[in-house]
Formats: C-alpha cells, structure tokens, sequence
C-alpha cells in the first residue's frame, strides 16, 4: 500500500462530500417537485441507470469519505476494500457518461440531454469528479485485474433486468419502455454485448490510470 498524503486526503474528502451532498440533494428534488424537462415521475427516476449509477457511486463516495476522517483523525489505513468500491461506483458513472454523451446525446437534443437541469450533474460533473479522484487523488492500493469484474458486476445486473422488463415482458404488458433504445430493430442482444464491452473497457482504462499513479500497475 502506498500511503495518501494529508493534503490529498483532505482533497479527495471534500470532492467524496461534494458527491454525497449533490446526488443525495438532487434525489431528494425528485420528491420534491423536480420532474425535469421530460416530467419524469419520482418513482420512475430509479429504473433509470443515471440513477441507479449515481447513487452507488454516492454509496461509494460516502464510504470513502467515513474512512478519510478515520485516517486523518488516528492514522489508520483505508482498506482495500474502500478503493474497490470506488472503483465500482466510478465504472458506473463513467457508463453513463459515455452512453449518454457518444449515444443518447446525439441521438436526441444533446445540449439538453448532457446540460440540462440536473442532468449536467447526474450525467457530466459527478462522473467526472468521481474519476478523477479515483485515478489521480486517491493513489493508495493497486487494484489487481480480477477486479474488473466486479466492477462491471451492476452493469450485469442492470442489464439483466432491463432485458427482462423491455423485452421479454414490454411496456404493453407491464414492463418498461425501451428509453434507452437498445432494442431498436429487436438487436437488444448486440446492445447488451456492447454496453458490457464498454462497461468493462472504461473500468479496465480507470484501473489502469488508477494504478499508475499508486505506483505502477499489474
């Protein structure tokens, strides 16, 4: 392990809270009358992947923090663990980033879809503030390559009940719309290997980084 400095700690913390008081602040609005320019009901907002990636990543971000204070209040390390984590709620942001900006965003109104109302947050600057912390701030544990897979482990999941509930249940029977458009041409299946190719391919890129700025990578 290499230990982090106290000014990256302390770097790293606020970015974690920042994370933690903007997502959480921004599903609260939900409830509160923040419907967003497609009026979008509260309920509907977490069979969304913005969501769902969000708030795992805040997850990810509060935790991270809880162990910073520890660390600089007794000197105690961050477990591995903790890092992991951060890595998990990364991955899935940075899938969102990408879906939204190289695939929906082109596809509809981009300036809208990326920096519209909330979005500019759920879609842009959290993922972004999430990675960047944890491949250049948060330089302590190399990550070893076969947590890859756990980091592509929500896409699975998610992809898994996206499938069930377009596909094979539909919107006329009780299940979701295609809002992603992934079944555009009945190809779900081509969409579910891409989004995990992707999904894998932006974890494996952040370990990567990740490692080498905590020394070196394996």
């Amino acid at each position: 392990m290499i230990i982090m400095s106290k000014k990256n700690t302390i770097i790293s913390l606020v970015i974690n809270i920042i994370i933690a008081l903007s997502t959480s602040g921004i599903i609260v609005s939900y409830f509160c009358g923040n419907d967003g320019q497609y009026h979008i009901p509260p309920e509907f907002r977490f069979f969304l992947f913005t969501t769902d990636s969000n708030i795992l990543c805040m997850a990810a971000a509060v935790i991270m923090a809880y162990f910073e204070i520890r660390y600089l209040k007794t000197g105690k390390e961050i477990p591995r663990a903790a890092i992991v984590f951060k890595l998990i709620g990364s991955s899935a942001v940075a899938l969102t980033f990408a879906v939204v900006v190289l695939f929906l965003g082109p596809m509809t109104d981009f300036i809208s879809i990326v920096f519209g109302g909330t979005s500019i947050y759920m879609h842009f600057a959290g993922p972004i503030l999430s990675c960047i912390s944890f491949c250049f701030i948060e330089n302590i544990h190399r990550i070893s390559k076969r947590m890859l897979i756990s980091a592509v482990v929500p896409t699975l999941i998610y992809g898994a009940v996206y499938t069930v509930m377009v596909v094979f249940i539909g919107s006329e029977n009780g299940g979701w719309i295609d809002f992603y458009q992934f079944n555009t041409g009945g190809f779900w299946y081509l969409s579910c290997i891409a989004v995990f190719l992707v999904s894998f391919g932006l974890a494996a890129i952040l370990r990567l980084i990740h490692n080498k700025n905590a020394g070196s990578s394996r």
